[in-house]
C-alpha cells in the first residue's frame, strides 16, 4: 500500500510516514508506521527490481526516449519501451504499459554515445522498430546513427507550430504583455479571482491552452458587462485575433485527444484533416499547413498500420520525479531516480513482495555508486568541511 501510494500520488514520503501513522492510530492497527526513510528504501528497491528484470528479445520493440537535467553536469537519459503487439490503440499509454530499458546517468549526452547506448540496447532486446521523442539534437542524432526512425512527439511538434505562429505576433505579444502586467498589479486586489495564470516563457506555446481559456473567459466576462468588467475591456480590440487564437486551440485538443488515444493512421489522420478544415483564418491556414507537413513526415516513416506518435508519458515520468526532489534540489542526481523504473511497476503483492525481498540496500548503494558517482550535495559537502 505504502509503495503504490507513493508512486501514483504527489504525497511526500515525510507525509506518507505521518498518513500511515494517522491510519494506523485510528484503525487501530497492531504494526507502527513505517519511516520515510523505510518508504525511500522500498521505492528504490522496485526501482531497482524493475530497472534489472530480464527483457524480452522481439522484433516488434517500440522505444520512448528523453532526457532530463538537474544541479549538475549530469544528465538522466530514460528509455521506455513497449512490444508493439501489447499497445492498445483504444486508450493512451500508462505506464504500468512499459518496460523500462534504460535508466542512465551521463556527463557527456552527446549523439554518439547515445547512440552506442541504442545499439547495445538493440542488442539485448531486438530490433527497435521506431522511436518517439522530442526534437532535441542529440537524440534525432543517435537515431539517426542507429538507423532507427524518428518519430517526432506531437505535442512538441504542436508546440513548434504554434511558437512559429505567434512567437513573432505583435497583437500576441502585446496580449501577453499586458496578461502579465494585470497579474502584477492585481495579484492582490478585489479582482484577484480575475487575473490571467501565470505564463512560463519556456512553456508557454506547449500549453497555450491556458491562455486561451483565460482569454475566452474573460472577453466574454467583458462583454457581458459584468462587475469590474472595465479591468478588461482592452480585450475587444483583440476580439478577432482571441477567436483565431482559441479556434486554433480547440482544434488542437481534438487533434491530441484522437491522436494520442488512437494513434497515427490512415483512419485518424482522415479524421484530423476534417478538424483542419475548420480553420479558415490566416493563422488557422498556416497550422493547417504546418500540422499536414508533420503529416507527410509521419507518413514516409511508417512502418505499421498504426504508431505511437506522443511521449507525453515519460515528461509525466520525469515531472512525477522532478516533484519528489523538488524540496532538494542542491542535491543533484540521487539514487532516487530509481522511481523513474519503479512507476511502471504492476503493483502486485507478489511482484513488490519479490522487489522488496531480492533487492538488498547494498545492490543500490553499489549501483548507485557506479553509475552516479558523488552527488553535487556529497561534493558540496566534502568542499566545506572543516
Amino acid at each position: 500500500m505504502l509503495v503504490e501510494m507513493k508512486l501514483k500520488t504527489s504525497t511526500s514520503f515525510r507525509a506518507l510516514s505521518l498518513d500511515f501513522a494517522i491510519m494506523i492510530s485510528v484503525l487501530k492497527l497492531p504494526c507502527s508506521a513505517p519511516t520515510h526513510t523505510t518508504a525511500i528504501n522500498w521505492v528504490e528497491k522496485v526501482g531497482f527490481y524493475n530497472l534489472f528484470l530480464p527483457k524480452e528479445k522481439a522484433n516488434d520493440w517500440i522505444i520512448i526516449l528523453d532526457e532530463s537535467i538537474q544541479m549538475g553536469q549530469n544528465k538522466i537519459l530514460l528509455i521506455y519501451g513497449i512490444r508493439e503487439k501489447n499497445i492498445d490503440f483504444n486508450r493512451p499509454l500508462k505506464l504500468q504499459d512499459l518496460r523500462v530499458l534504460r535508466e542512465l546517468v551521463l556527463s557527456d549526452s552527446s549523439g554518439g554515445i547515445i547512440a552506442e547506448e541504442l545499439k547495445e540496447l538493440q542488442n539485448e532486446i531486438g530490433i527497435i522498430k521506431y522511436a518517439v521523442c522530442d526534437g532535441g539534437r542529440n537524440l534525432v542524432k543517435a537515431l539517426s546513427l542507429n538507423k532507427t526512425p524518428h518519430i517526432h512527439d506531437l505535442t512538441h511538434k504542436l508546440a513548434i507550430i504554434v511558437k512559429k505562429i505567434f512567437e513573432k505576433d505583435t497583437i500576441y505579444l502585446k496580449i501577453v504583455e499586458e496578461m502579465t502586467k494585470l497579474r502584477k498589479k492585481y495579484f492582490h486586489s478585489k479582482i484577484s479571482h480575475l487575473i490571467p495564470p501565470a505564463i512560463r516563457t519556456k512553456s508557454r506555446f506547449l500549453n497555450i491552452d491556458i491562455i486561451s481559456e483565460w482569454l475566452k473567459n474573460t472577453l466574454r466576462y467583458v462583454e457581458l458587462k459584468k462587475e469590474n468588467y472595465d479591468y478588461f475591456d482592452w480585450l475587444l480590440k483583440y476580439k478577432d485575433f482571441i477567436k483565431d487564437f482559441c479556434e486554433i486551440n480547440e482544434k488542437i485538443n481534438c487533434i491530441e485527444k484522437l491522436l494520442k488515444t488512437n494513434g497515427f493512421s490512415k483512419k485518424t489522420k482522415i479524421e484530423s484533416e476534417i478538424f483542419l478544415e475548420e480553420l479558415k483564418s490566416r493563422k488557422g491556414e498556416i497550422f493547417k499547413d504546418g500540422l499536414k507537413e508533420y503529416f507527410v513526415d509521419i507518413e514516409n516513416k511508417m512502418v505499421s498500420d498504426k504508431m505511437l506518435i506522443c511521449s507525453d508519458i515519460i515528461e509525466s515520468s520525469f515531472g512525477k520525479y522532478k516533484n519528489y526532489v523538488s524540496n532538494n534540489k542542491m542535491a543533484g542526481v540521487t539514487n532516487l531516480i530509481l522511481c523513474l523504473s519503479a512507476f511502471t511497476s504492476d503493483f502486485s503483492e507478489e511482484t513488490i513482495k519479490k522487489a522488496l525481498e531480492s533487492t538488498t540496500i547494498n545492490d543500490i548503494k553499489k549501483w548507485s555508486a557506479d553509475f552516479i558517482g558523488k552527488t553535487v550535495f556529497q561534493k558540496r559537502k566534502e568542499a566545506f568541511c572543516t
